[in-house]
């Protein structure tokens, strides 16, 4: 007897066959998009906004002479040297032959005369943007901001920048506070008020005393121009700017930078009267810079002081 045979259907078997294969990769036109998965590169870190949480931080450079920095107030000071980093509540003081410039982490820049001493007080959010806070209790600083706001206290009022060049200077006897505001917009608080200043005037803010008055704002002198190009390169970037627009009070500024046979020059030398400049604004015969100290005892940077020089 002959087994029977049973048959699939010729259309079954085509099937089943047809399941067992790979599925035929399909194109991709040139417009498809393809998304991500977790094994993709991460994203580069996200930069601070202005309104993050940012650590304020400071480091020293150029640092010349005797420079010491403390880590908070109350704290004992050491000498400090190019890199040396400064916390929040760190303080810096400069001695009699000290100079230093200080990085913010912000951007912003200061600069030391000898015989100054600050402290980095804190960073806040104010107006979307950061508010740096610093404490100056002698000498004379000048601020260079880049970005942000920095606030200055003093101890006969506030001082405060937004844009972009200041300086603040302590008079030691009487505690006058001395501010000009090279190009920008500075402001000045006491009890009595606030009052703004713009590019190219200065203020006296005087110390608490039987009658507390805003100070009155006046152009800044010869001298005061003068004294930002002996000790803050920095500024030289804004002077043609001052110049296009007639803030200045002399078109030879250039000659007033600082050579590098003569990185600290005098500006008694320059200004025997305190305001005006001899040989009716030029340079002293020669046409080079005196050799000599630095600005008088009236509360600016001691006789051999300077900063370091620009083009070097």
């Amino acid at each position: 007897m002959k087994r029977k045979t049973s048959l699939l259907p010729l259309s079954l078997i085509l099937f089943l066959l047809a399941g067992c294969q790979s599925p035929a990769p399909t194109a991709l036109s040139s417009t498809a998009k393809i998304t991500p998965t977790e094994t993709s590169t991460p994203p580069a870190p996200i930069e601070p906004s202005p309104t993050s949480d940012f650590t304020l931080s400071a480091t020293l450079q150029e640092v010349e002479g005797s420079v010491k920095i403390a880590t908070g107030v109350g704290k004992t000071f050491s000498p400090a040297q190019n890199g040396t980093l400064l916390e929040e509540n760190g303080q810096v003081r400069t001695l009699e032959d000290g100079y230093t410039r200080i990085d913010l982490s912000t951007g912003t820049l200061i600069r030391m005369a000898p015989l100054s001493e600050f402290t980095l007080i804190s960073n806040e959010e104010k107006d979307e943007s950061l508010l740096t806070r610093i404490q100056l209790k002698l000498g004379q600083i000048w601020v260079i901001l880049n970005g942000g706001s920095v606030e200055v206290e003093t101890p006969s009022g506030l001082a405060a920048v937004r844009g972009s060049y200041m300086m603040v200077e302590i008079n030691p006897e009487t505690q006058d506070i001395l501010i000009t505001c090279l190009e920008g917009n500075c402001s000045l608080e006491n009890a009595t008020g606030v009052i703004e200043m713009v590019s190219g005037q200065r203020a006296i803010l005087k110390s608490s005393g039987e009658e507390v008055l805003l100070p009155f704002i006046e152009e800044m002198s010869e001298r005061d121009f003068a004294e930002w190009l002996f000790f803050v390169p920095e500024s030289e970037d804004v002077f043609p700017l001052l110049q296009e627009t007639g803030i200045l009070p002399w078109e030879n500024w250039r000659d007033f930078i600082p050579d590098e046979n003569n990185p600290h020059p005098s500006l008694d030398e320059y200004f025997p009267d305190g305001s005006r400049l001899p040989n009716g604004g030029g340079l002293p015969d020669g046409g080079e810079l005196p050799n000599g100290g630095g600005l008088p005892d009236d509360g600016g940077l001691p006789d051999g002081g300077g900063l370091p020089n620009p083009l070097g």
